[in-house]
């Protein structure tokens, strides 16, 4: 039986979840006149979606699963679509039908979860070559149908990079390629990115790996046409201390200089 969402902040009135996939064939349009018919296309949206209860209180809105949601407008008519996007985390916590990965911070999941890929989808929804592309921070993209919203799996570019992507890619207007990177790229902590370039077709025309400074949360990139610029802010990650509890030492006992 699925209990109901706690009274917090992110998970009530317009932050609280959507428990329903469905579709609207033609919508009612609330406005005066008429859409123009000559006025063809689709509007996606992605955001976190929890699609079970978190374990506690300490639930944080960046690890929902994500849910895209499309209206499309053609022919002076406006439909919708809605959708779980369908990764690793989701499919193996609907078959279980319960909640096996945390949404909070520091929190533990279900035993034997830490098996389970960690990808929530759920921060961006971008559209190139002919693939609607659902982004998080720290996985590869996930592959999306536009019509249908039925999730393709996870895209590695055909095998050539299977590393983090940001959710916010960029697109030369000019050439149709993609731009994008990712932090902490070797693995959680690391402090090196990558940087790929994809052309119009989809095809990865080149890709590097750099050392930085240290782990960093780098949200976003600048793009011009002689320079890429990655601003690495001083919003470190380290593993170890974020698993070491503050004023204390590894085994958890206080330290004598804690205030």
């Amino acid at each position: 039986m699925s209990k109901p969402f706690p009274n917090t902040l992110f998970l009530q009135a317009n932050f609280a979840p959507v428990m329903a996939e469905c579709d609207a064939p033609e919508l009612v349009v609330v406005t005066e006149g008429e859409l123009p018919r000559d006025l063809a296309g689709t509007l996606y949206r992605n955001g976190p979606n929890p699609m079970f209860p978190p374990f506690g209180d300490k639930h944080h809105w960046f690890l929902g699963e994500g849910m895209v949601h499309a209206i499309h407008v053609e022919g002076g008519k406006a439909s919708y679509r809605n959708r779980w996007v369908r990764t690793e985390q989701y499919e193996a916590q609907r078959k279980a039908g319960e909640r096996l990965v945390p949404t909070g911070f520091g929190e533990a999941g279900v035993a034997g979860a830490e098996t389970i890929k960690r990808n929530v989808a759920n921060t961006n929804i971008v559209w190139h070559a002919g693939k609607l592309l659902a982004l998080d921070e720290g996985n590869s993209p996930v592959a999306m149908d536009g019509d249908t919203l039925d999730t393709r799996g996870s895209w590695t570019f055909e095998g050539k990079y299977e590393g983090p992507m940001t959710a916010h890619p960029k697109f030369d207007p000019r050439t149709g390629e993609m731009h994008f990177f990712g932090y902490m790229a070797a693995g959680p902590g690391s402090a090196v990115m990558s940087y790929q370039v994809v052309d119009r077709d989809g095809k990865l025309m080149r890709t590097d790996m750099f050392p930085t400074p240290y782990a960093s949360m780098v949200h976003d990139f600048i793009v011009t046409d002689d320079h890429v610029i990655f601003p690495i802010f001083p919003a470190t990650i380290d593993v170890e201390r974020i698993l070491i509890p503050r004023c204390g030492d590894k085994a958890g006992r206080l330290s004598r200089d804690c205030h």
